[in-house]
């Protein structure tokens, strides 16, 4: 598959660290955070300036992403190197791997529980995380939880919620630091023949990610759902083995899936973050001030994704039409109708998440 440029949007994660691991806090006033960013990011920036430049860096860790370099959490992902490089100095090198050169998903996420042994982080999508002992943060990959790209980002940023759930992979046993969420648009669906309503998606064999949860969202619909690892999905498309399947647009298009699939329904279904996730093993390995190197590399990374993301998608849009895609908008009914369609993945995925789940509604009104 060829891949063209996108660029993504991110958030601003406020961590406080202690020992191999770290808590988020619950509580305070909002100039008792900001001063807390503020001493992160000059701790950081000290640990950076006080490091003696090498021309051979003291860590190299392997980031692996399943998009092209075209696409925009790619592009995040290099960001998120290039700070990690000014603040500790060239001391400590991410290396950008795209267009899973490392391993699909699957792969990815068994080998960083199992201690990071072929890759060291990568940037997953939270809908993905239901079969590696996540629990809070697979709440994000719901269909029809987040009204819009500001309810999402409300609850990223909440202190209980988007940035307490960071920690859950440590918490659960999963092996996985989470580092900072990415933001790369809501999931649509597209197709190799017209689609324009929930009628016409009944029955059709749809490529979804390697995750129950997804395969469950799409049965939901009255559709046709089949797992493949994403590396597949253009061969699987032009073959006949399946007959569209659902992406953010950004992915859409860096991956040139319209030139097989020209039909686009924005259903927004899911508008889960990606996530970028550590081996806790390799985190276990460095100082509280390399975490915190990364940690604030994270959120300035976060925050640039966050700041170009609407752009991109307008433009993406744009230039999709004037390649010939056909793009139609679900109406406003069939919205209404699949969100009560999905109401029950909902509740079979949040058992004793209940009280989470409401805190998640509640913090978007």
């Amino acid at each position: 598959m060829k891949h063209s440029l996108i660029l993504v949007l991110v958030t601003s994660i406020t961590v406080s660290l202690t020992g191999c691991s770290y808590n988020f806090g619950s509580s305070g006033t909002k100039a008792a955070e900001a001063s807390e960013e503020t001493d992160e990011a000059q701790a950081a920036q000290a640990t950076g300036q006080a490091a003696t430049p090498s021309n051979t860096p003291q860590y190299v860790f392997r980031y692996g992403e399943v998009n092209g370099e075209n696409n925009i959490v790619t592009q995040t992902g290099h960001k998120f190197a290039e700070y990690v490089d000014e603040l500790s100095n060239g001391r400590i090198k991410i290396e950008i791997y795209p267009n899973h050169e490392l391993g699909d998903e699957r792969t990815s996420l068994r080998d960083l529980r199992r201690g990071g042994r072929n890759i060291d982080m990568y940037r997953g999508n939270t809908n993905a995380l239901t079969g590696y002992g996540f629990k809070k943060l697979s709440l994000f990959g719901l269909p029809y939880i987040f009204e819009n790209r500001e309810g999402l980002w409300k609850v990223l940023d909440d202190q209980e919620l988007g940035q307490a759930f960071l920690s859950e992979g440590t918490q659960v046993g999963a092996n996985m630091v989470g580092l900072f969420y990415t933001d790369e648009g809501a999931r649509n669906i597209f197709s190799t023949k017209r689609i324009r309503n929930l009628k016409d998606i009944k029955g059709m064999k749809m490529r979804v990610p390697e995750s129950v949860l997804m395969m469950d969202t799409f049965s939901a619909l009255q559709a046709r759902p089949i797992p493949l690892p994403y590396g597949d999905v253009f061969e699987a498309i032009k073959n006949g083995v399946v007959e569209g399947g659902e992406n953010p647009v950004t992915a859409y298009l860096s991956n040139e899936l319209y030139e097989i699939a020209p039909y686009y329904l924005m259903s927004e279904h899911v508008f889960s973050p990606g996530i970028v996730l550590m081996a806790e093993e390799k985190w276990n390995e460095l100082s509280d001030e390399d975490k915190n190197i990364l940690i604030e590399a994270g959120r300035r990374a976060s925050a640039w994704n966050r700041s170009a993301i609407q752009e991109e998608e307008a433009r993406i849009y744009e230039e999709l039409e004037q390649k010939g895609v056909t793009i139609t908008k679900l109406s406003p009914e069939d919205m209404e109708k699949a969100r009560n369609l999905e109401e029950i993945v909902r509740i079979s995925f949040t058992p004793g998440l209940e009280d989470y789940l409401a805190r998640i509604i509640d913090i978007q009104k």
